[in-house]
């Protein structure tokens, strides 16, 4: 198993991951709305306030985390 914090080369591999995790447990819905969640936080929190790891088995994304400031408007 290995660990990275890459996001631009895996961006849609790992939003991927998210959507089809959630649809799996919570169901379709809730795995396009999570999707939709992970890329939003993606694009547009500044990279500098974004840590993410991830883990891959061999070339195959198995799981993920996001850590950010959490902002209230």
């Amino acid at each position: 198993m290995k660990f990275s914090s890459a996001i631009d080369e895996n961006q849609d591999m790992i939003i991927n991951m998210f959507e089809e995790s959630f649809t799996a447990s919570e169901g379709r819905e809730e795995g396009k709305l999570i999707g939709a969640l992970v890329k939003e936080l993606i694009d547009t929190t500044p990279s500098q306030e974004l840590f993410s790891f991830f883990a891959w088995e061999e070339s195959e994304l198995i799981g993920g985390i996001f850590f950010s400031r959490f902002r209230f408007q």
